[in-house]
């Protein structure tokens, strides 16, 4: 009798897609213990006695659910964002996830060093990262780390220097620093921390909130949804100044993500930062390429908030426009968690769009671009029956 005849058939297992969230928050702020375990006492002592001045919940913003979180993302004690237990058990073991990268942007709004002492700012922005190596990385492999930075701080770079080459250096994978600060970003005061990254072969990444005290052009917001609708304006300015001040030009290996800041404005963005240097090109002869072959060369964006179309059905189009512009390689899924408007990988990539579409978005271009490796076998299905 023939092996064929006796040996039982192979169970067909289901393609799963693998999964990175390139968007996933710690929030600790910084009197809790996994933080302030890391001050010195002077600066423990500092903030016990005349606080942190204003934050990101001051006056100058307008009022909001703490943390912004979604209401099942609180722990047993009321608690949002510090358990790294807790948050493991609501995202990555509930899509089988290959990874998180931890984003902890709450960091650099209170260091920012707006209204405080210097050395206070560099020691909040040491605490929070030693908090990530410390506290959440030993909680699950799977959890990686952006090295948060207050952009406008003296050496700044230094940080990154720090991170990578202590107890968790290998777990950082990007460098976190916020959208708005003291100058536009291209600026040379800055071009420390690009050199720092492409040493190290970091993506920089840009994460919302960081409008500063003054929200937009004319003044601050009333209402919150006025707020987190004019996040999307600040790539407009972050973009051009990145590639008009010559950048990558400089730093020819620097790439950089977008993190909550949107994307379906990239392709028709890209035609008008072309049809300016088209008319104005003699002005920057430093810039080798077009502007829009830098946006598809250097940028990355995620998927959270979703982009939908008014109408779902044109949905489809507004994907296929933007990989049919070069950037299919570019989007990456992001939860958002624990935050209110959380988008799990069903609904950021649905199943009725092409499975190649998918496996990119899902994780193979946060994979490629962090140097994550995806677990086999892991994810979600990749068809649900």
């Amino acid at each position: 009798m023939s092996d064929a005849l006796i040996r039982p058939p192979a169970l067909q297992v289901p393609e799963k897609l693998a999964i990175i969230d390139a968007d996933f928050h710690p929030m600790p702020v910084p009197t809790d213990p996994q933080v302030a375990v890391h001050m010195s006492q002077r600066w423990k002592e500092y903030v016990a006695e005349f606080g942190m001045g204003y934050t990101s919940s001051s006056p100058f913003a307008p009022a909001m659910r703490e943390f912004t979180h979604r209401l099942d993302a609180a722990d047993a004690n009321g608690r949002v964002g510090v358990d790294p237990i807790w948050s493991r058990d609501q995202v990555l073991d509930a899509f089988d996830m290959s990874a998180a990268i931890l984003t902890c942007p709450q960091s650099y709004i209170l260091n920012s060093g707006g209204n405080m002492p210097v050395e206070l700012s560099l020691e909040l922005t040491r605490a929070f990262n030693d908090a990530l190596v410390h506290t959440w990385m030993p909680a699950d492999p799977r959890y990686y780390a952006a090295i948060v930075l207050a952009r406008d701080l003296p050496n700044a770079a230094a940080e990154i220097r720090r991170c990578k080459e202590g107890q968790g250096g290998a777990r950082f994978v990007s460098v976190l620093i916020s959208p708005a600060g003291q100058e536009p970003i291209g600026r040379q005061r800055y071009w420390e921390i690009f050199e720092a990254c492409a040493h190290y072969d970091l993506p920089l990444t840009f994460h919302v909130p960081g409008m500063g005290r003054q929200q937009t052009a004319a003044g601050n917001t009333n209402y919150y949804g006025e707020m987190h609708m004019n996040f999307a304006n600040l790539p407009m300015t972050m973009v051009p100044s990145l590639i008009f001040e010559g950048v990558f030009e400089r730093f020819p290996t620097l790439r950089v993500a977008l993190i909550e800041l949107g994307w379906s404005w990239a392709v028709p963005f890209s035609w008008r930062l072309d049809n300016a240097w088209t008319k104005l090109r003699t002005e920057v002869p430093h810039l080798r390429l077009s502007p829009s072959d830098y946006l598809r060369e250097h940028f990355w964006f995620t998927t959270q908030p979703l982009e939908e179309a008014e109408r779902p059905e044109d949905t489809e189009e507004v994907y296929r426009m933007f990989e049919e512009s070069g950037f299919a390689d570019r989007l990456m899924f992001s939860s958002d968690y624990p935050h209110w408007d959380f988008d799990s990988p069903h609904h950021s990539v649905p199943e009725s769009f092409p499975i190649e579409r998918r496996r990119r978005i899902l994780g193979q271009n946060a994979s490629r671009l962090f140097g994550i490796p995806l677990r086999p076998n892991s994810g979600i299905p990749a068809q649900v029956t």
